[in-house]
């Protein structure tokens, strides 16, 4: 069989097992075991299944499951609640300043756990309900939620940026560096956009003081500040101990998750129930994403063996649409597969054929980790598989339909795209801070 026919065999058959329902870990699996039986016999088996050890082996990927459990513990012990109600008190008396403290309380979320699930539940429980029953617009209060939420693909430590390093050989360390920046522009093109549609309309987001709440004073305000106290710590825990070069990613890790354990322990929530679940949902998830590894890497495997690889970079190259032609195409590409995969998925399949053809036609691998990052970011609010959606329609009022997230939605992925564009025009947003923590 030609590689060309391969190839379009490949697709509609994957597309097919999708849409038929077949979780997309198992599609991939599955088809990448049909294809080497019809292509080469059982006798290749064992090379694929060197190429998912290898995959699975990494040490790179450690840090994955002890983010995850950091995320869960820090779930259950009611920090994210704390800093919400920490943040709104300092913030409430701007116009819109309910949904500002949900942007920044994402953001810290984001960068304490890595995981964007977390940021959403915990807001959709906690701040929604409060944001409606002050008035606030039921699109900009689902809205914001769906979309701060999301930076936990973006802020590090991103999940995303650790499967990311292994499939591109990029330093995990250079990838955090690289997003930070970006992620808070995202956050403040957010704040921006909130500030602006309260103040044109302020039925939108009206101020605490305009709900008859009794304007907080500034001693309470200060002593509202401990609630930054844990943050900040596991913040620096971890990120300050791999922009200072004190732990690799792995070690910083741990370091998180024993910090997520000390402050447990210290609000007096440490126990077994609490340390079960958690465990449990880490398991969970962690397994979800090396299934996806798994299936998705076979198949890639087959594909490479069949010389699908050579077939794709001469394909790319004889598009007469120029180096930044391509790239904008993939970007498109990487949108339009947002809308039924996840971020793993769209990685794993596309990434081991198109990253070197990204470095041969001179893009910065770094660079072009971010921008798709901030394109995946943008694949958890469109719909049909928006999972930012799902997750908030668990948690929001029966009367929020998930008609409603979706039109709430689009503002922000228009916002998106402008910092996916600025990123695009001005590379230094993503280049200049790893250059100055790692020459």
């Amino acid at each position: 069989m030609s590689i060309e026919l391969l190839t379009i065999v490949i697709i509609i058959s994957f597309v097919g097992l999708l849409m038929a329902g077949l979780p997309m870990a198992f599609a991939a699996g599955g088809l990448a075991t049909i294809v080497t039986l019809f292509m080469w016999g059982p006798s290749f088996f064992p090379l694929i299944l060197m190429r998912v050890f290898e995959q699975m082996g990494s040490y790179t990927f450690v840090a994955a499951p002890m983010f995850i459990f950091m995320a869960s513990v820090l779930e259950r012990i009611g920090v994210a609640e704390e800093l919400f109600e920490g943040l709104y008190t300092w913030l409430g008396s701007l116009r819109g300043g309910l949904a500002i403290a949900t942007v920044v309380a994402c953001a810290i979320i984001a960068a304490m756990v890595g995981i964007i699930g977390a940021g959403i539940v915990l807001m959709g429980l906690v701040a929604l309900p409060q944001m409606l029953k002050r008035g606030y617009d039921k699109n900009l209060s689902t809205g914001t939620i769906v979309a701060a939420g999301s930076l936990g693909v973006l802020i590090p430590p991103s999940i995303l940026f650790i499967v990311y390093s292994m499939v591109a050989g990029v330093s995990v360390g250079r990838l955090f560096a690289g997003a930070l920046v970006p992620g808070l522009l995202l956050a403040l093109l957010y704040i921006l956009y909130i500030i602006v549609r309260c103040y044109l309309n302020p039925n939108m987001g009206p101020t605490a003081l305009s709900s008859g709440e009794p304007r907080p004073s500034m001693k309470q305000k200060i002593a509202l500040l401990k609630v930054l106290i844990a943050p900040i710590f596991l913040v620096i825990a971890v990120m300050g101990s791999i922009f200072f070069g004190i732990a690799t990613p792995t070690e910083a890790a741990g370091v998180g998750s024993f910090g997520a354990l000390i402050v447990a322990l210290i609000r007096r929530k440490l126990d077994f129930k609490m340390l079960k679940e958690s465990a449990l949902q880490t398991v969970r998830v962690s397994a979800m994403i090396m299934w996806i590894i798994f299936g998705a890497t076979a198949l890639i495997a087959v594909y490479t063996r069949a010389g699908g690889a050579r077939f794709l970079e001469g394909l790319i190259n004889s598009i007469p649409l120029g180096e930044w032609g391509i790239f904008i195409s993939l970007q498109v590409l990487f949108f339009v597969m947002g809308f039924f995969l996840d971020w793993i998925g769209i990685l794993m399949l596309t990434g081991p054929l198109l990253i070197p053809v990204i470095v041969k036609l001179g893009f910065d691998p770094l660079w072009f980790g971010v921008v798709f990052a901030v394109n995946m970011q943008m694949a958890y609010l469109t719909p049909p598989f928006g999972p930012a959606l799902f997750y908030l329609k668990g948690v929001a009022p029966p009367n929020i339909k998930i008609t409603d997230l979706y039109r709430a939605a689009i503002p922000f992925v228009a916002l998106q795209i402008l910092g996916l564009i600025l990123i695009i025009l001005f590379p230094q947003l993503v280049l200049w801070l790893p250059s100055v923590l790692f020459p």
